[in-house]
């Protein structure tokens, strides 16, 4: 038998089970929503979701980020049933062992200072079981290590990724900002013909798309004065610039360099923004920690974006015939 057809014959099993009984009592039947691998999702996972919102908005670590989270109880079936999807994909890639989730809780006592007893009446005040805290907690955990071992290496926010978005955000276009810029410059009238020329200029972009340093590249291929220097060429305003040049570095972000510009009739160049300046440079320093992490946080949720697709993609999903896509 298939894993399809096992599945499908344990959702007629559950569907199925006494509806035609003369003598069966049940007054509903539990419905299937969605099968991921091995495991089901049910209607009532998802009436469980919605009455524990309040608690995985405490508990669960990616839980305030996603999508669903502004929309609460609000949110539609097909977003409730998209949400637990994913969870059972992390949650069966990262599998916790209930005596670490009861390590956790023992934990979380001790650091409130409070009793097993007093903790599951805490939690009857506010409509929960322990039960449905404990698996919360497991939960979380799984997401947690999801976090430690996949996400949190490939998240990296650098100086220059702050002032880009300080620079996009709240300043662009401002007057105040100078920009330090850096060129290589092949002119085809130092060649014998202009193929030459631009044979060479193609040779420094090459090197540069390899990742070798621009200063370097500069000093092997560029004919200009500012050679020797690694090419540094100054700092200027917007209204310094050439239409050309203006052009290019409102499109690049720090430390990025343009495609080869210019013409045989001129010159060849590349440009590279290898700084910005500003008056406003107090205002950034304030602000630094603020978009660190608003950067931090967006590049989390992309990680863990991609993290999913790659498990959905491997992952054998199926939406049972009677779910609603609304």
């Amino acid at each position: 038998m298939t894993k399809r057809t096992y599945l499908h014959s344990v959702f007629l099993i559950i569907t199925l089970m006494f509806t035609a009984s003369a003598n069966a009592k049940w007054t509903s039947v539990e419905r299937l929503e969605a099968t991921v691998n091995s495991e089901l999702i049910l209607y009532s996972d998802l009436l469980e979701f919605k009455k524990l919102y309040t608690l995985r908005s405490q508990l669960d670590p990616l839980f305030s980020t996603s999508k669903i989270f502004k929309k609460g109880k609000k949110a539609s079936q097909k977003e409730v049933v998209e949400f637990l999807i994913n969870e059972k994909l992390i949650t069966s890639a990262f599998p916790v062992a209930s005596h670490l989730v009861e390590q956790e809780v023992n934990t979380i006592q001790a650091n409130n200072n409070i009793s097993r007893k007093n903790l599951v009446s805490a939690l009857k005040a506010q409509g929960f079981s322990f039960e449905e805290y404990f698996n919360i907690i497991k939960i979380s955990i799984a997401k947690r290590n999801l976090i430690d071992q996949e996400i949190r290496v490939k998240v990296h926010i650098s100086d220059d990724d702050i002032k880009n978005y300080y620079y996009n955000q709240f300043a662009k276009g401002s007057s105040e900002f100078l920009y330090k810029l850096k060129i290589i410059t092949v002119n085809p009238a130092n060649y014998r013909t202009s193929k030459d020329a631009n044979d060479i200029i193609t040779r420094a972009q090459k090197a540069l798309a390899s990742g070798e340093d621009f200063s370097s590249v500069a000093k092997r291929f560029s004919d200009a004065p500012s050679a020797q220097e690694g090419g540094d060429l100054g700092t200027f305003t917007l209204k310094e610039m050439s239409p050309l040049i203006k052009k290019q570095i409102k499109r690049l972000k720090l430390g990025e360099f343009s495609s080869v510009l210019g013409s045989a009739q001129s010159s060849f160049f590349i440009i590279k923004l290898d700084d910005i300046q500003s008056s406003q440079a107090g205002r950034l320093e304030k602000m630094k920690t603020q978009i660190l992490t608003q950067l931090t946080s967006k590049e989390y949720q992309h990680q863990i974006s991609l993290w999913l697709e790659r498990k959905r993609a491997n992952a054998y999903i199926h939406y049972s015939t009677g779910y609603r896509k609304n």
